[in-house]
């Protein structure tokens, strides 16, 4: 029997990443072997492996794993962290220092193959040596790309109506970033161009193309914003310049969002841009393309309000009542079916009031718990859902392992093994993900806690008054919280100017939920790392 002093096994959770698919998925393996022979030196119990395959250590985004480990270092689930060196963590300076301080606020332990236990000058020194490496890797990239623009090469993407042309050299190396026009689809570059110089709006010109059935760039519907594009920064089918025989280089810079972790794109002063004749390549005739330019630049299609929009919390969850399809802000700050202002393939023409909806949705929540009337039906059918969802997402998890084991079974006997390292990714994303939302999923009481619907009721009026207060900050955190209980919003036309019905359908686990916690609905403090 133990003795009741000796100290427990600290119990140590693992953290492995790699950043591009390039790299072989064994890299994950081998840093997870690693980090369990430490812990047995330390005497520590494995109780977690946490892996981000194929995520960008630049960002603390986009990555679930990560999210996962910290929630366990703050809930008191482990004592120590080990990984292979820093830069598995994070290759951001900012990120670095605030997981440090949170893990020393939660007395977790950072502990690192190379450097062993972590403290302040090791993420002083580390996050800045790991910060000059991002930049000098893309300064590298972006010096290569240019050497490619200087012989004859495109190393962007393929545009539409031109298809890879990539060849063998004599030493039998790939000479990649060469292009050859697509017959089939410059046919339809030209008839776009064509339509358009004739008076044609992008929007009709999708409507046309949607109704013919011919696939857009990446074989769904065309939209009109797959036309119209951005002038300035010459995206689109309309601003093309490899259209004319003209290949523009370092139109826009890129840069990474500290608060979203999205890529940015920032358009570079017209000095800097690289410019190549590209002849062969021409699509449409210039006195066509001089034609459309001349239009475009008299007015026509412009688009509505300057600078980026701000994404707006609900637009996730509103639909159309007719075709069923995303409903997105657009002119004047009105929701308005996508399918039928983008793609002309539905019939509706009602909007509705961005302000509206906002101010309105904690209502109409009201209003669909109360037409329930059976308050103790609604947290059964809560729980339910949750079991159900849990249940979900534990078969899909166990069935992820199984499909992982019989691809790992068909790399050992030979089967090819760039699709299945792929595959494995890809199913251990999304695991990550699903573990991610498990450990989200409410605890629900089976039985109607007292006073629950005034106590739901209140909570919704809270939550109104904030959406409807002066402060936009706490507003727009009031939004995205509503947006959480929401499943979805349709939005159906009625006889007369501008009548609709409003159908709403709650996440029911999570509004029971909401009205359990305690607290404000809304935590003025906004969010944390």
């Amino acid at each position: 029997m133990p003795d009741a002093n000796t100290p427990a096994a600290p119990r140590v959770a693992i953290y492995a990443r790699f950043s591009s698919k390039l790299q072989k998925p064994t890299s994950i393996e081998d840093q997870v072997r690693l980090c369990n022979e430490r812990a047995q030196e330390l005497h520590g119990i494995v109780v977690r492996v946490h892996k981000d395959p194929a995520a960008t250590g630049t960002t603390r985004h986009f990555r679930p794993a990560l999210r996962e480990l910290l929630l366990d270092a703050e809930q008191g689930r482990i004592d120590i962290i080990l990984t292979e060196s820093l830069d598995r963590l994070s290759r951001d300076q900012e990120d670095m220092a605030g997981i440090h301080k949170r893990l020393c606020f939660w007395n977790v332990q950072l502990i690192t193959l190379e450097q062993g236990e972590i403290d302040n000058i090791h993420v002083c020194i580390g996050g800045l040596m790991n910060h000059t490496y991002i930049e000098n890797l893309a300064a590298k990239t972006r010096r290569g790309q240019i050497g490619a623009i200087h012989a004859g090469r495109i190393p962007n993407g393929v545009s539409y109506g031109y298809r890879n042309a990539n060849e063998i050299d004599e030493r039998g190396q790939v000479t990649k970033g060469l292009r050859a026009i697509d017959p089939k689809q410059a046919a339809v570059v030209r008839r776009i161009f064509g339509l358009y110089a004739e008076g044609a709006s992008a929007r009709s010109i999708a409507a046309i193309l949607n109704a013919e059935e011919v696939p857009g760039p990446r074989g769904g519907p065309w939209n009109q914003s797959t036309i119209n594009g951005n002038p300035k920064s010459r995206k689109g089918i309309l601003n093309n310049d490899l259209y004319d025989g003209r290949l523009i280089y370092n139109i826009n810079t890129f840069i990474r969002d500290p608060d979203t972790g999205k890529r940015k794109s920032r358009l570079n002063p017209e000095s800097k841009w690289i410019t190549r004749d590209a002849p062969d390549l021409r699509i449409v005739d210039p006195d066509l393309w001089q034609r459309v330019q001349d239009r475009r630049r008299a007015g026509h299609d412009r688009r509505y309000g300057s600078g980026p929009r701000i994404p707006r919390p609900l637009t996730g969850v509103l639909h159309c009542g007719v075709c069923g399809g995303g409903m997105n802000v657009s002119q004047k700050d009105r929701y308005r079916c996508h399918a039928r202002h983008s793609q002309g393939t539905c019939d509706n023409r009602r909007s509705i009031a961005v302000d509206r909806i906002e101010n309105d949705a904690c209502w109409l929540l009201s209003r669909h718990v109360i037409r329930t009337g059976d308050v103790a039906n609604l947290i059964h059918e809560a729980a339910r859902t949750a079991r159900l969802r849990r249940d979900e997402l534990n078969a899909a998890i166990q069935d992820g392992h199984r499909r992982i084991a019989l691809l790992l079974d068909a790399i050992e006997t030979g089967t090819r093994s760039g699709a299945a390292h792929r595959r494995i990714l890809d199913i251990e994303r999304e695991q990550a993900a699903m573990q991610v939302e498990l450990r989200s999923l409410p605890d629900l009481p089976t039985a109607t806690p007292a006073g629950f619907s005034r106590r739901l009721q209140r909570r919704l009026t809270l939550l109104a008054r904030e959406i409807c207060g002066m402060c936009p900050d706490r507003r727009r955190r009031a939004l995205l919280r509503l947006a959480k209980l929401i499943e979805r919003i349709d939005v159906s036309p009625l006889p007369g100017r501008g009548n609709v019905d409003i159908s709403i359908r709650p996440r029911t686990p999570e509004l029971v939920a909401f009205a359990l916690e305690d607290g404000p609905p809304v935590d003025p403090r906004g969010t944390a790392l």
